[in-house]
């Protein structure tokens, strides 16, 4: 059984990134593979952050402090976690990077990965460690980057069979936006 643990999806959602959970439990329920959202994030198997509004992280300051020694183990072991916008920049310096501002960059990126950001730091779009992706890309990055969500499918025990059609749609998504 795979767990699954976002933290307060209901705010920490800005851009669909809730999307992510969805899409992995789509294709963990295509592969035949038992899954289920759980409340405690130390049993979970795949944890997620979204991107959260500036009250919104405010009000959450002190439960994610908290979360520093868990987020920083497991960046160190690259477990299967999905730290996305706001929620890269708050754990940025548990990375090991340093969070500097510059002008606002407001721009698709198309390379290793593909995404929207729209940020006024100069984190790269995707820091990685194994399973463990932080990033500025916003909305359902699983969804973008079918490289990734087969690899971490794979990492999490299931044989990703993701949809030609699905694959196509993607592509179609690069080209419109430039990439």
């Amino acid at each position: 059984m795979i767990s699954i643990f976002s933290f307060m999806p209901e705010h920490f959602n800005n851009n669909g990134d809730q999307g992510n959970i969805e899409v992995l439990s789509i294709e963990l329920k295509a592969a035949k593979v038992e899954h289920a959202a759980i409340d405690k994030i130390e049993k979970a198997d795949f944890i997620m952050f979204g991107d959260a509004s500036r009250a919104a992280m405010r009000h959450y300051k002190s439960e994610l402090e908290g979360y520093r020694p868990l987020v920083r183990e497991r960046f160190s072991e690259g477990l299967a976690t999905l730290l996305v916008g706001s929620s890269y920049e708050f754990f940025a310096k548990d990375l090991g990077l340093e969070l500097r501002q510059v002008a606002r960059k407001s721009e698709f990126v198309n390379g290793d990965y593909f995404g929207y950001r729209n940020t006024e730091y100069d984190l790269e779009p995707v820091t990685r460690n194994g399973l463990f992706v932080a990033t500025s890309l916003y909305g359902p990055f699983l969804a973008k980057n079918p490289g990734y969500l087969s690899e971490l499918l794979m990492g999490l025990g299931a044989n990703p069979e993701l949809k030609p059609e699905r694959l196509m749609w993607i592509e179609k998504i690069r080209e419109v936006s430039g990439g």
